[in-house]
């Protein structure tokens, strides 16, 4: 003990360190409530973790279209503890807004912009600013479905502004369309511009306040408190604490961060701006064409001027009538009104079904790819990525040219669907209903080959009655059987093991080859009738009938030369013109597959 203070008095004597000290706890502070002192104290420790966090995360992040998204989702899921300082930063980020926003309509309830309090007002406002701007070039940087399309909005909106819409536009993105300039813009501008901003405005309002503590505001009759700082020390502290404490409870039941799927410009995502900016969002609804600047622009710069304005707006003495009006009235209105904006922007989505199905499906596809990453990013990127897993690509591939028409699983809808429902697609259930109501909305009923394929055991509605009419199949065991049968034909080796016997087999067999050729080809045989329209029924649901069927459904392994004709109205495209033989293969695979393992609902 005694080594310690020899060595601090040795510093107190060539520094003065200890007296400096002594001066710093014990000087006197002047006004200043506790609610002040303590939403301030907020706002500097959210800056404070920002800053500790943000250098730590410049370690790992790289900025590059091909690396953001992969560096962000090594540092939430694979570096140790990356998760925590992520979220950390996130959660600030967040709260620093809030903190910023009701620090700003503490002090305009509290008449803190009066003379000569002008300066600390202004100084709160620029950090509520800065806190917008952080956020909006910080949502950039993971380079996620969410950032990307926010800013690609919000980028479109400035290019409506007249004269420099378009410069601006192209500043935002860094060229035609948002790319590596414009990410290098923003992260430039989120860790080396914005931060020393708001540290120098947060130092300015404190010395400002300082300064301004010992005059009495005015219209305000009290006199100001004189105070010891030390206690107003202790006091920050404990606040700091307490907000460091909420915001690793905030990452810890958020687990970090969220991370949707990579920016995809060729996506579909349900594009909507981070919370902070979705009053802007709503507001847009209300305005239409070139006036969407002005009314996402004027109207919040209306109300931005309003609370710069204040201190000129009630800088005399006003009763309380008068100052509800023209201070109270307009502040709440403004705050409230945001968040009121926010509500019914988020009640809208909640009740679009299109947006929540959209939705469901940007989180599927971020939790697949987030997966998916875990083996690691090549080097082309995470979009790269995506494309050569079949899983991710084969979906995005059924979602974009088949759910139009078809449904299979969550993909499609069953109200427009216009051709077969996939779910069990060449399964026996699958077949088994199909042959016995093949007319039925889930199978045939809705597309061109409605009343094309006759029912297999049930009379049909146009055969007169008291007319001979003698089934295809008589019993339900021969019609599992032709299912059992049909179903083998497009086995894979690798596919689960079927029950199916000899005896079945050889049934099944006989009945296709001796009743269902009078329109189908079998083994290029059959098609007695001379119809052309039934598909050929050998490898009926294989991965080579899939693929073919796919690529060129007008084609004799498949459904043959009339299935494109223009009198077969909504007939199936071919798309080997619009694919690549390595994309309709994935399709084909994707489809086949998870028909197979969709249960068959039988409607």
């Amino acid at each position: 003990m005694s080594v310690l203070r020899t060595v601090a008095d040795w510093l107190d004597e060539r520094t003065a360190s200890r007296s400096s000290r002594e001066k710093w706890l014990e000087h006197p502070v002047v006004g200043g409530g506790a609610w002040a002192s303590a939403i301030a104290a907020s706002v500097a420790t959210c800056f404070a973790v920002l800053a500790l966090t943000g250098l730590v995360l410049m370690t790992a992040y790289a900025p590059s279209p091909q690396t953001a998204w992969a560096s962000v989702h090594y540092i939430e899921f694979v570096q140790p503890a990356g998760w925590l300082v992520r979220g950390l930063h996130y959660w600030a980020a967040q709260s620093l807004f809030v903190l910023a926003a009701v620090h700003v309509v503490h002090g305009a309830l509290s008449g803190s912009y009066r003379k000569p309090g002008e300066i600390g007002w202004w100084l709160t406002l620029l950090v509520l600013g800065m806190a917008v701007a952080e956020g909006i070039t910080g949502g950039l940087l993971p380079w996620d479905q969410l950032g990307w399309w926010a800013r690609v909005v919000e980028g479109n909106i400035a290019g409506l502004a007249p004269v420099v819409g378009g410069f601006i536009a192209q500043m935002i993105a860094g060229g035609p369309e948002l790319g590596a300039l414009g990410l290098t813009r923003a992260f430039t501008l989120h860790v080396m511009l914005l931060p020393p901003i708001v540290g120098l405005a947060l130092w300015g309002r404190r010395l400002a306040s300082a300064a301004s503590s010992a005059t009495p505001a005015v219209g305000r009759t009290s006199t100001p408190v004189a105070r010891t700082f030390a206690p107003t020390f202790a006091f920050s502290v404990c606040i700091s604490a307490a907000v460091v404490l909420a915001l690793f409870a905030l990452v810890g039941r958020a687990h970090g961060a969220p991370l949707e799927a990579p920016a995809d410009p060729l996506s579909d995502y349900p594009a909507r701006p981070e919370w902070f900016l979705l009053p802007m969002f709503q507001l847009r609804k209300f305005f239409h064409g070139a006036l969407e600047f002005w009314g996402t622009s004027l109207v919040p710069g209306a109300a931005a001027g309003y609370l710069v304005m204040l201190p000129w707006i009630d800088r005399e003495p006003r009763s309380a009538r008068s100052r509800a009006l023209f201070v109270f009235a307009p502040v709440v209105a403004i705050f409230v009104g945001a968040v009121v904006l926010s509500e019914v922007a988020r009640a809208h989505d909640a009740h679009d079904t299109h947006y929540v199905k959209a939705r469901a499906k940007a989180d599927a596809l971020a939790t697949a790819v987030v997966q998916l990453a875990m083996n690691g990013v090549p080097p082309a990127g995470p979009l790269a990525m995506m494309r050569g897993d079949p899983e991710i690509h084969g979906r995005e591939l059924f979602d974009k040219h088949c759910a139009s028409c078809h449904v299979l699983g969550d993909l499609g809808d069953a109200e427009k669907a216009t051709a077969t429902k996939l779910d069990g697609w060449g399964t026996p259930p699958w077949i088994e209903a199909m042959i016995h109501d093949p007319d039925g909305p889930q199978f045939f009923g809705r597309g061109p080959y409605k009343e094309q394929m006759p029912s297999v055991d049930t009379r049909p509605a146009a055969k007169p009655p008291g007319e001979p009419w003698t089934p295809m199949i008589k019993t339900d065991v021969e019609k599992h059987a032709v299912a059992l049968f049909l179903a083998s034909l497009g086995d894979e080796p690798g596919d689960p093991p079927r029950a199916l016997d000899a005896k079945t087999r050889a049934a099944g067999d006989k009945i296709v080859t001796e009743r269902c050729t009078s329109c189908h080809l079998y083994k290029g045989q059959g098609d007695d009738e001379g119809s052309n329209v039934a598909p050929e029924l050998a490898g009926y649901g294989s991965i080579a009938w899939t693929r073919t069927q796919v690529a060129n459904p007008a084609t004799v392994a498949t459904y043959r030369e009339k299935a494109l004709d223009e009198t077969m109205k909504k007939h199936m495209p071919r798309f080997d013109t619009d694919l690549s033989p390595a994309d309709v293969d994935v399709v084909a695979r994707w489809t086949r597959a998870h028909a197979r393992a969709t249960s068959f609902a039988g409607r």
